[in-house]
């Protein structure tokens, strides 16, 4: 086992690296005491916070490279592909050492990164602080149940166990690509019998556990939350996610970049907490009940690489209407937005070109069926996988046709696959689209 993986996986690992003490401590009061911030505080904080960032920046070869000298409004927004060419050239040294990551390439563009430690440990503060503050229990001490992204054994490999207990017994890691109906009674007795404090999932995960036990009340009486993040969770999940374990749904919504976060505890009401990074609202464009933003974040605490004005490519579904205030205030966690609506790659490409969006609305309302993908191997052709509950029928299918026919023009077939598992990412995710072309 290598160091790296030695320190993820152990509790003192955990202690030494994401919750290094004094840091760690300094960083929790800092977010205790600014939760209720005024807006004049809150302000004042920011202009201070950009103000590090911006002269950190300002000692990278990139900012002297482009002449980056001035106010935060002079700087341009920073596109990924940017990001990806001239990681290295945004990075300096900072006092504590720094560890390397990268992102998903979740948008078909992969980017290193460079993260400090400050970084590192201000994201553990800020996550822990949400769940002691909305689940009444601190991470660090909690049984936690994860079902997400790791590696349990062989994909082709069908019998229990399907998980693995790690940090000296107090994690359970289980694989969400053995997850269908015939393994789910497995899944539920070990879960009653590791008796967890947080479920930590993927969305994904979570609709598909819910969708297979049909969502029946499943009494876990340890259980203080579900814990959400890394794949959009829809309101309809959410609710789902709250009835079927009797709990509170934590949805929290973040980047590999550490530029912006949001968390929502009832799934309609979203908030950025302002003290993680510097927000900006972009306006993209309109669908029928709500306008859509550009995510464009600064860091905040990354010393090693100070991101200014990211594009992060995700979207932020605000009320129509809104003006300069209003956008302002949300920036600042003092007012709720819609939610995140996804990536700004989630479209179907039309055989002319035409980017087809809107896609996510086709799954909503959609009875009998646990989950649905839609995959892209032609311009001129969609699959819609579909893994059905008791109850499919043929009027769900024309059901599902006729509200993808609601996006998708005649140019495009569509074609119906029922599927016992979703198509998966190399780190467990599962994209509501997946493009072959």
């Amino acid at each position: 086992m290598s160091l790296k993986t030695f320190l993820k996986s152990s509790s003192i690992g955990d202690i030494l690296v994401r919750r290094t003490p004094l840091l760690y401590g300094h960083y929790r009061k800092l977010l205790r005491r600014t939760q209720n911030a005024t807006a004049d505080e809150r302000c004042a904080a920011r202009a201070r916070l950009t103000s590090h960032t911006l002269r950190l920046a300002r000692e990278t070869a990139y900012a002297r490279a482009q002449g980056l000298r001035g106010v935060y409004e002079d700087w341009p927004i920073l596109e990924k592909a940017t990001l990806r060419d001239c990681a290295e050239t945004m990075t300096r040294k900072s006092l504590l050492p720094a560890g390397k990551a990268e992102t998903g390439g979740s948008t078909g563009i992969p980017v290193g990164l460079t993260r400090s430690w400050q970084s590192v440990v201000f994201e553990q503060a800020a996550l822990d602080h949400l769940v002691a503050q909305h689940g009444g229990v601190e991470w660090y001490r909690a049984r936690i149940a994860v079902l997400r992204a790791d590696n349990i054994k062989d994909p082709s490999d069908t019998s229990p166990p399907f998980w693995k207990l790690q940090r000296n017994g107090m994690m359970l890691a289980m694989s969400a690509v053995h997850l269908n109906a015939n393994t789910v009674s497995a899944y539920g007795d070990a879960l009653a019998q590791f008796k967890p404090n947080i479920l930590w999932v993927y969305p994904s995960a979570l609709e598909s556990l819910c969708g297979l036990i049909n969502g029946q009340a499943t009494n876990i009486a340890s259980l203080n939350m579900v814990l959400s993040s890394s794949e959009v969770l829809s309101n309809e999940v959410h609710r789902l996610g709250e009835r079927t374990f009797g709990t509170p749904v934590l949805d929290y919504y973040g980047q590999a970049e550490r530029v912006s976060l949001s968390y929502s505890i009832d799934g309609l009401n979203h908030y950025f907490m302002p003290l993680y990074g510097r927000v900006e609202l972009v306006y993209s464009h309109s669908e029928e009940d709500h306008d859509l933003y550009d995510v464009i974040g600064t860091s905040y605490w990354n010393d090693a690489q100070p991101l200014v004005r990211y594009r992060t490519g995700d979207h932020a579904r605000l009320p129509k209407g809104l003006i300069g205030p209003a956008l302002d205030d949300i920036a600042l966690g003092l007012r709720p937005f819609l939610g995140i609506a996804g990536r700004s790659d989630e479209f179907v490409l039309a055989p002319d070109g035409t980017r087809i969006l809107g896609i996510n609305h086709i799954p909503r309302g959609i009875p009998n069926i646990v989950q649905m993908q839609l995959h892209q191997r032609r311009a001129d052709h969609v699959e819609i996988w579909i893994i059905p509950k008791t109850g499919f029928s043929e009027e769900t299918q024309k059901l599902i046709l006729a509200k993808a026919r609601l996006k998708i023009p005649a140019s495009i077939s569509i074609e119906i696959v029922q599927v016992s598992g979703l198509h998966r990412t190399a780190r467990g995710k599962a994209p509501l689209l997946v493009r072959h072309l």
